[in-house]
């Protein structure tokens, strides 16, 4: 009699899979985290997925169980990348084409109406505006998703955007972000042993702020928090890590030498590669994300991922899947003796800042699932490919 496993291979064999084109055109950070993840649990679930990527993929390192075609370029140039996209789709006649990032928010709205008439597109919206709030780039941001078949959100409240943006007869799916996945690693780090590798103090408390570097994240709040954090622990130090996007570097040099904290901030504007990423969440203390406004944060949930005790402001989703004194520590945002408070509270209470880790993480183990993001996804593409609304 046969295993149900070996029945369940036997009975996919058997089935047709169906083909999606997932684009994915940048191939670095968390969007390129986020869609390697997704891939992965779709090919498990039987999906016959090929991303396609960025010549300068930077996960090529890792075992893939999925077809990966790098066929997009900066130096190809727009039309170049366009017709790059074209013949993919033309070649392998996909069921369905999810796209995680765009070619260029000024082009694509004239783009993807294309595409759509040769499959069903779908949408991921990761974030509902644009960071800088540029409103050309908004406008044919919002533009590109109206031309989708369908659009995929995480959160209630990205949804309930989506609602107010696209037209009334959009399809909109809430299927929740996974966990780190691959990120994650089979162990997490030892404290000592990543500040070690990292080059980072080692008998310190370590408040982290990670991702990229921009203004709506309060980066430069933070910095003048710390003088009154230090008063009350001396040895408190920032790390700052991640590509300074927005700004200069001299900005951020000069917002921690009025602070005269300069031997208590390790700043590092640079890219973090995927393989170091762990490293920094298990060095930390505690990850702060001070920002002012946000749809989600995959940083956020990475740290929560991770098992490091998290500050952040009750903003965008924060306050849809985190609560305060349980999982994290929420504040309002642009209150500065409250964001003191709060990081106070997980330097001198670090056994109660660990329990709240701990919940973190056992909601992203049961409510960020890799699996059920895919069942999801893939029923979406079934339907879609059937013709169904």
């Amino acid at each position: 009699m046969r295993a149900p496993a070996a029945l369940a291979r036997l009975v996919l064999s058997r089935v047709p899979a169906m083909k999606a084109l997932m684009v994915e055109t940048g191939g670095w950070g968390g969007i390129a985290h986020y869609t390697w993840n997704l891939c992965a649990a779709l090919a498990t679930a039987g999906v016959d997925v090929a991303l396609l990527t960025n010549r300068e993929w930077e996960l090529a390192h890792l075992s893939t169980p999925f077809e990966v075609d790098r066929c997009f370029s900066a130096r190809a140039g727009y039309l170049g990348n366009v017709k790059a996209l074209r013949e993919r789709i033309a070649h392998a006649r996909p069921g369905v084409v999810h796209v995680q990032s765009l070619l260029s928010t000024r082009f694509d709205a004239l783009l993807w109406p294309v595409i759509r008439r040769r499959a069903p597109v779908v949408m991921t919206i990761h974030n509902v505006r644009t960071h800088e709030r540029i409103r050309w780039d908004d406008w044919t941001l919002w533009r590109c998703f109206a031309a989708a078949d369908a659009v995929v959100v995480h959160t209630r409240q990205a949804a309930e955007v989506a609602r107010q943006r696209l037209p009334a007869a959009a399809r909109i799916e809430l299927v929740h972000h996974g966990d780190a996945g691959f990120l994650q690693g089979r162990d997490r780090p030892d404290r000592l042993v990543a500040r070690a590798a990292l080059g980072l103090p080692r008998g310190v408390q370590i408040v982290l702020v990670f991702g990229a570097i921009r203004p709506y994240k309060g980066i430069h709040a933070v910095i003048a928090a710390l003088p009154e954090l230090r008063r009350r622990h001396p040895n408190a130090h920032l790390v700052i890590a991640g590509p300074l996007l927005v700004g200069s570097e001299a900005d951020y040099r000069d917002s921690i030498r009025r602070a005269a904290v300069d031997a208590a901030v390790v700043f590092r504007p640079g890219y973090v590669p995927a393989e170091t990423v762990a490293s920094y969440f298990a060095a930390a203390d505690v990850a702060v994300f001070n920002y002012r406004d946000i749809t989600d944060s995959g940083s956020l949930r990475l740290a929560c991922d991770l098992g490091t005790p998290v500050v952040a402001t009750a903003v965008g989703s924060f306050r849809e899947f985190l609560t305060d004194g349980v999982t994290a520590r929420l504040i309002e945002p642009g209150d500065a003796p409250a964001l003191v408070r709060a990081l106070d509270d997980v330097l001198a209470r670090p056994e109660a800042a660990a329990r709240m880790a701990e919940a973190a993480r056992a909601l992203a183990t049961s409510a960020w699932s890799w699996v059920e993001s895919a069942k999801a996804t893939a029923q979406l593409y079934e339907t879609l490919a059937r013709g169904d609304a």
